[in-house]
């Protein structure tokens, strides 16, 4: 049977599966990254102690980080600012407020508008970009990066790797997902990429069908991986553009 692949995990995806449920898209699950702390995440807390105009939070999951270190800090008060609604719920859910969301979940949307200036922590992975922080130096904040989680590629076992041989589309959620989906298996299925970023990832490891909704976020999304699986899972090497509420982007 015809099913979309998740590759984010169970806690990460349970509002995405819902939604394909509602659909009756059917779908299987396998993690394709995982996360452990990084070389900066020990001095994290003492660093919360200092001075800073804002603490930038760029993904859910550097979110879980930084509240980890936050209470073992002692919970400082921070002015916190997002990028997108998944980061600021993980960090709302944990009891740290936000001051500022990006309106979409792309670091060059947070650098170009973020207000105010000064000093700005921002605490992320070893894989992220120099964009955000490039931008907000040229804005003339003072960014001070830290390394405080690392992302790696999970060891898939067998009946994994046939998962993913067999996917009639392919639910990705960032660069370094499409980076461990490339290095496992030489299936290149349709994907459904949560944004532009993740889709020219795709693109440059060799899937030739790739959409994406114009906004990032679960709800677009859902949608666009609802519109793939229904046109292109009949007739995997024609594809046809899907029509979405959501309008999305194809590359």
């Amino acid at each position: 049977m015809a099913y979309v692949l998740l590759t984010r995990g169970a806690v990460k995806d349970a509002s995405l599966r819902e939604r394909l449920d509602e659909a009756g898209v059917p779908h299987e699950s396998v993690p394709l990254l995982e996360h452990a702390p990084g070389p900066s995440f020990t001095k994290l807390p003492e660093r919360l102690g200092e001075a800073w105009d804002w603490v930038v939070v760029t993904s859910p999951t550097a979110a879980r980080f930084l509240l980890r270190a936050w209470d073992e800090a002692g919970r400082p008060d921070l002015r916190v600012a997002a990028i997108g609604k998944g980061t600021a719920r993980t960090l709302a859910g944990g009891g740290l407020a936000v001051a500022y969301t990006s309106p979409q979940a792309y670091g060059s949307y947070l650098a170009a508008d973020l207000g105010g200036g000064g000093r700005v922590l921002w605490p992320t992975s070893q894989l992220a970009g120099t964009g955000l922080q490039e931008t907000l130096s040229e804005r003339g904040f003072v960014v001070v990066r830290e390394n405080v989680y690392l992302t790696l590629p999970r060891r898939l076992s067998d009946a994994e790797r046939a998962l993913l041989d067999g996917a009639g589309v392919a639910a990705l959620a960032s660069p370094s997902a499409v980076r461990a989906w490339a290095e496992s298996s030489r299936a290149r299925p349709p994907v459904a990429a949560i944004g532009r970023v993740s889709a020219q990832a795709a693109l440059e490891a060799g899937f030739e069908h790739v959409w994406f909704p114009e906004r990032p976020g679960v709800e677009g999304w859902s949608q666009i991986i609802c519109d793939v699986f229904a046109r292109a899972v009949p007739s995997k090497n024609t594809p046809t553009t899907p029509q979405s509420q959501d309008k999305g982007d194809r590359y």
